[in-house]
């Protein structure tokens, strides 16, 4: 190379650089002297017909500064005459003296430039498929890259093209580096294969000095003569008015093996027209771009020139396209049973499909070889088969036997090389194809516990499974029962023998499961092993082993009586012993109460203890108790729970029976004071003691004083009743009558008649139908015969009084009416038994009323003979509402008394064989409802001479 060029070539394009910059300057000295207004330009001619206007027709062009500001105003000013003649003179029209101030631009130059009207656009963004919406981030409408329904499958997808050589690899293809050695050519991509017809895009940029791209740099493309193909197109970077009127030339191709382009100034996205964004290039500034194609197969080698480069040793590169005809056609997924061989094809064709690309060859590579390898390749996972004269490349591949899968084979299309087309050997594309052999399978898998214990029944579980793809036909699990295990239960349609247990099972479908159950039980360590097995040869087995252990811990809890009141404490004994022949350590004994069994102390249900004083030696009781207050009559358990090391466990259960306690019944004492004899006209005064002898208060208690009618009512302590008209009785209310307390109650009579054997009865009654009743008898005789009035007349005597009160004491209330007599007199013979009913009277009172759901309802029933005769075999039923049960029903007389029989809903109590004339029997019933009602109990009564009676009581039960 000759070195005077090297030295020539920078120098005229020095001249080149100068000669622009003076051209520039004239016009700028020429534009600002004559005034910027003044610089007028030929106009272009709109008709067509010329290239420019005929005169007078102008265009005038202004430049920055014409309206007086900026550097060009300075420049102005500087150049007028008066200032070129006097530069130092103060001349107030062209202001020399301040030319050079007002020359800022000179001081800053770039200070005065206007910004550019149109700033640099931003790069399009990235195309979307027809009809997809936005993506997250964009804006504006989403439109597909080629509107219209006549874009074929070839125009979505794009040309193939495959990159070669050095260029395999790259994760971005299309990407040209942004730097490089100091004046050196870039050029991508350097070697790459594409097909008949299809486009490729060649970029190249040129390096400056600082290693960087340049921007308005010229570039040549030119093919080599021995090439195949044509230019396309070449980037046209479309300069703007400063690029052009600096001489930057546009990009050009002048025939199809030559072209000249420029680097760009700006960002460009080259796409190719289709829906495929992966195709779309992004060209970067200071880069600029080719595209070529080929109708028919050889070899393209693009070179690119940078003419203006400095280093002439880096400013060329060459390309190279293998243009190729071929299309190839995979083979498809395939399923075939076990065993079964499958063969692959695939169809390679030339001349769009028309010719067979004899000799090509077709690689196929199985990528699990456990599964199938090839047929006639001794068991190889890969093979190469030519291309045939139908254009087919088979391979046949025979599954291992036993086995079963899906393998994936490769598949790679390889155009061998040759002299004649100066062509490498290179693999054109490649593809997968999935080849399954479906098959049936059997897998068992059976669990059970680790450590069982001595004789104590557990649970093994055997999961059947068949994994395959394929029914499993002829299924069968066994498994064999070692010596000292035998079989506690088994599933319904298991066949239980001496020795060992059976499942015929028949046909499992695939992917389908099945779990099989046992119960045993076991006297030493066991290994079980289930087998599975089915047509086919197909096999599974599973083993389970499980170490059985001698329990040596018992224990027992008995509690010091079986039978108790609710509340009451209850003491468990308790004796864990080893009756094994190894001290057990860690001894501990838990226990838990039922709903109604309560910890005395701790008031919880559930309590544990450990033995303190050192491990448990064989044949050693560890002795201790634990106390428990029931909080519900019942059945009340607590279960003991016995443990040690290594497992050991012993549990027991101690119940006791509980009972509501029986509560304090009522009870009330009378006693009737009198004289036992007395005479006609005599006053009688009767004195009445009632004592509440019980253990509860009772309220609302009605006194009753019954008389003979020989006595006639005078007064009576005051709050007591008159008798009513017919009858001879005195009633006193009494409100309240505390335990212990007695009130006394006092009656005047007069004796007006005779009566050898006159009676007086005083009974009370308390609103729960406590009653106590008491007799006084007397005599009332004659009294002495009436004294002869006297004749004269008899003294004046104060008038009657009443009689004294005791102090303190209860008062005496007078007869309502003086004038009338307190009681009739009756004949003697009329008795004080006239007002009984005659028959067995029956009385139910409630004693809780409302109460809680579950709790305690107790009930007094009272059974009374109101009459004079004596009676027997009373019958006494009530009703049973539903959802309301018996708890205890006891009698106060007798407690055999207390049972009762229930029929149809009726409860009959025992029948009381006899009663005599005014006596009372009386019943505690105790009910619990388990739910929330209104109870209505209805009590009846009957007796052997059919004279019976009823009464109704209603109760609340509440939530």
């Amino acid at each position: 190379m000759n070195p005077n060029a090297i030295t020539r070539k920078p120098k005229a394009r020095k001249d080149r650089t100068v000669g622009r910059v003076l051209t520039l300057a004239v016009l700028l000295l020429v534009s600002v002297s004559s005034g910027c207004s003044q610089l007028r330009l030929p106009a272009i001619d709109p008709t067509g017909s010329c290239l420019f206007s005929p005169l007078p027709t102008t265009t005038t062009l202004a430049l920055p500064g014409c309206a007086g500001e900026g550097c060009l105003s300075g420049l102005k000013s500087c150049l007028c005459p008066s200032c070129i003649a006097n530069p130092l003179a103060e001349n107030s029209g062209c202001n020399c003296f301040g030319c050079l101030g007002g020359l800022g631009c000179l001081a800053r130059p770039f200070s005065g430039f206007p910004d550019p009207a149109f700033p640099e656009p931003e790069p399009p963004p990235p195309c979307s498929a027809p009809g997809a919406g936005v993506a997250s981030g964009a804006t504006g409408p989403a439109e597909p890259c080629v509107p219209g329904p006549t874009c074929g499958p070839e125009c979505q997808q794009g040309p193939p093209a495959v990159l070669f050589g050095s260029e395999i690899g790259e994760q971005d293809s299309c990407k040209l580096p942004d730097s490089g050695e100091r004046g050196c050519i870039l050029l991508s991509p350097q070697k790459i294969v594409a097909p008949v017809g299809g486009e490729v895009i060649l970029l190249s940029g040129i390096c400056g000095p600082d290693g960087y791209l340049q921007m308005g740099q010229p570039l040549e493309w030119m093919l080599t003569p021995d090439s195949v193909g044509t230019f396309i197109q070449v980037g046209d970077d479309d300069p703007g008015m400063l690029h052009q009127l600096a001489g930057m030339k546009k990009a050009e191709k002048h025939d199809p093996s030559y072209a000249h382009g420029v680097t760009s100034t700006k960002r460009t996205l080259i796409t190719r027209g289709n829906l495929d964004r992966s195709d779309d290039v992004l060209l970067e500034k200071g880069q600029t771009w080719l595209s070529l194609s080929s109708p028919s197969e050889g070899t393209s080698r693009v070179t690119v020139l940078a003419p203006e480069s400095e280093c002439w040793d880096q400013r060329k590169a060459t390309a190279t396209i293998y243009w190729i005809d071929a299309r190839w056609q995979f083979p498809n997924n395939q399923s075939e049973m076990a065993g079964t061989p499958v063969s692959l094809n695939t169809r390679v064709t030339r001349a769009e499909g028309a010719l067979p690309a004899i000799g090509w060859t077709v690689r196929y590579e199985i990528q699990n070889p456990s599964i199938a390898s090839f047929a006639g390749t001794n068991a190889s996972s890969v093979v190469e088969v030519k291309v045939d004269e139908s254009g087919n490349a088979g391979a046949t591949l025979n599954p291992t036997p036993g086995t079963s899968g899906t393998t994936a084979v490769k598949i790679e299309v390889i155009r061998p090389g040759g002299a004649s087309d100066n062509m490498p050997t290179m693999t054109l594309g490649s593809g997968n194809a999935n080849v399954t052999w479906s098959s049936p399978q059997l897998r068992i898998e059976a669990a059970g516990p680790e450590v069982a214990s001595f004789e104590v029944p557990y649970e093994i579980v055997a999961r059947l499974s068949n994994p395959g793809d394929q029914a499993a036909n002829n299924v069968r699990v066994s498994v064999e029962l070692p010596p000292g295990t035998r079989t506690v239960s088994a599933d319904t349609f298991a066949q239980v023998l001496p020795n060992a247990v059976v499942w015929e099972i028949g046909t499992l479908p695939p992917q389908q499961q099945l779990d099989l159950f046992m119960t045993v039980s076991s006297q030493s360590p066991v290994a079980m092993i289930f087998q599975a097995r089915g047509d086919a040869g197909l096999v599974s087995e599973s083993t389970v082993r499980v170490d059985i252990y001698r329990p040596s811990l018992t224990i027992t809890a008995t509690p010091l009586q079986d039978r108790y009141e609710a509340g009451q404490e209850v003491t468990f004994n308790i004796d864990v012993k080893n009756t094994g022949e190894r001290p057990l350590s860690d001894v501990q004994l838990k226990a838990f109460g039922d709903e109604g069994m309560l910890q005395t102390e701790k008031g919880i249900r559930d309590v544990g203890n450990n033995k303190s004083d050192g491990p448990l030696q064989p044949g050693q009781t560890w002795e201790t108790s634990v106390n428990y207050t029931p909080t519900r009559a019942g059945r009340r358990c607590v279960r003991f729970e016995g443990l040690a090391e290594g497992g050991q466990r012993a549990q027991t259960q101690s119940c006791v029976t509980v009972i509501n306690p029986v509560p304090p019944p009522p009870a009330l004492t009378v006693r009737l004071d009198g004289k036992d004899r007395v005479q006609v006209g005599d006053r009688v005064l009767l004195r009445a003691y009632i004592t509440n002898s019980g253990k509860v208060p009772l309220r609302n208690t009605e006194v009753r004083l019954t008389y003979d009618p020989q006595l006639q009512l005078l007064q009576a302590t005051e709050g007591a009743e008159p008798p009513r008209m017919g009858q001879l009785t005195v009633r006193w209310p009494i409100e309240s009558l505390a335990v212990s307390e007695t009130k006394t109650l006092e009656a005047q009579f007069e004796a007006v008649a005779t009566s050898p054997q006159s009676q007086a009865r005083l009974s009370a009654t308390s609103r729960d139908g406590t009653t106590a009743q008491t007799d006084l008898a007397f005599a009332i005789v004659a009294g002495a015969p009436p004294v002869a009035p006297p004749t004269a007349a008899p003294p004046s005597l104060p008038p009657v009084l009443p009689p004294p009160a005791i102090p303190g004491g209860p008062g005496l209330t007078p007869p309502q009416n003086s004038n009338q007599p307190v009681a009739p007199s009756l004949p003697p013979s009329a008795g004080i038994n006239d007002s009984t009913s005659g028959q067995v009277k029956v009385e139910i009172f409630g004693r809780d009323n409302p109460v809680q759901v579950g709790e305690p309802i107790r009930y007094t029933l009272r059974v009374t003979n109101d009459s004079n005769q004596n009676d027997g075999e009373v019958s006494v039923k009530f009703n049973l509402p539903t959802g309301v049960r018996i708890d205890s029903i006891a009698q106060r007389r007798s407690p055999v008394g207390g049972q009762y029989e229930i029929k149809a809903g009726e409860v009959y109590l025992a029948d009381i064989r006899s009663m005599r004339p005014g006596e009372t029997v009386e019943y505690d019933l105790v009910l619990i409802s388990n739910l929330p009602q209104q109870i209505e109990l209805t009590v009846e009564s009957v007796s052997r001479a059919g004279r019976g009676g009823s009464d109704r009581v209603t109760t609340e039960v509440i939530p």
